[in-house]
């Protein structure tokens, strides 16, 4: 990519595409056009041909769920969700729209003066301008392979996953086909901007016959449950296999590195984990930690990856077995569930 990255901002609040043209030059990025509608966010997309899309979800025409849609069947396209959490509505249509293609989620900031504005500001150019060296294009599943995996008589006491950008719609596929009668836990540590948990775990719970619960602290780890943690905390698997819920001290948040360490420290070999897409390396270290400890570990394949990062990460230093499709790693999960 030559010059600065170029964005198309779309927003229906004249004075949120203020604050988003005013802080995103001051970061580094070139404001190419704005949009108040989907409509009119569809139409310079393909015309302006933007790096990076910023897309509200609550639209006066079409939502950003659509309008993310229809952009995407014109072509390839890096588009952030940018989205006040809080409304049942907003959340489901943030996550469909992640589903349908868009890279990332990001809160809209709350009234806070311009010291908490101009932060916010600068950590989502620091997104934008990481997502804008990232190639563009569609990530479909890799193709069939000649043979499933299979573990033999393995079984597992817990999995753990590390996931980040491009997690909710692969966590959805990675799900979706287990059973409901999954014999161990599924811990995932799901970067994600406060203020989402629970409409995550609420749309999950809508893709995948398993429960799906926010840990609060001091929970067993029930078998056929997937556990995310509560906003702006960490959660790890303590003693008797009940569920620490541990402050953020910052950086990625929930934190996979501590998750997949604390599974390793717990189950030994009978623990089982995986890193799936993001971008940076969160998750390697702990996936490095599980398998010295005997568990079976394995990364998302990097073909299907919205961001191939993380799992690169991880198997350069040897952390994971090999690499399995999202389709690949539920067949084996639900071997290992049996």
């Amino acid at each position: 990519m030559v010059g600065m990255p170029t964005v198309l901002i779309c927003d229906d609040s004249p004075t949120m595409r203020i604050a988003l043209r005013r802080t995103l030059v001051l970061g580094g990025l070139a404001v190419l056009g704005e949009a108040a509608t989907g409509e009119e966010a569809v139409a310079l997309a393909k015309q302006l041909k933007p790096d990076l899309i910023t897309m509200d979800v609550m639209l006066p025409d079409l939502d950003g769920f659509l309008a993310t849609r229809a952009i995407l069947a014109n072509g390839p396209a890096r588009i952030v969700i940018v989205s006040a959490a809080g409304e049942a509505l907003q959340s489901d249509l943030s996550f469909r729209a992640l589903q349908s293609g868009a890279l990332d989620l990001v809160e809209k900031p709350e009234a806070g003066g311009s010291d908490a504005l101009q932060a916010w500001g600068k950590a989502l150019a620091r997104n934008l301008q990481a997502l804008a060296a990232l190639p563009v294009g569609t990530r479909p599943e890799a193709g069939p392979r000649p043979a499933r995996p299979h573990v033999g008589e393995r079984r597992a006491a817990g999995f753990a996953i590390a996931v980040s950008t491009g997690g909710p719609p692969a966590l959805a596929r990675l799900l979706k086909g287990l059973p409901p009668t999954l014999s161990y836990p599924v811990l995932v540590a799901q970067h994600i901007a406060a203020g989402f948990t629970n409409g995550l775990a609420s749309w999950l719970a809508t893709q995948t016959p398993l429960k799906v619960r926010v840990a609060e602290g001091g929970e067993l780890a029930e078998p056929g449950t997937v556990w995310l943690a509560k906003d702006r905390t960490d959660m790890v698997l303590h003693e008797g296999g009940r569920l620490r819920i541990q402050a953020n001290p910052g950086g990625v948040c929930p934190n996979g590195d501590r998750l997949l360490r604390s599974v390793a420290e717990r189950l030994g070999k009978s623990g089982a984990g995986a890193v799936l897409t993001g971008m940076g390396a969160d998750g390697a270290q702990g996936l490095l930690a599980m398998r010295r400890a005997g568990a079976l570990t394995f990364v998302q394949e990097g073909g299907s990856c919205a961001v191939d990062g993380m799992p690169a990460a991880a198997m350069a230093m040897g952390a994971a077995e090999g690499r399995l499709t999202l389709d690949e790693l539920g067949f084996v999960m639900a071997q290992l569930g049996r």
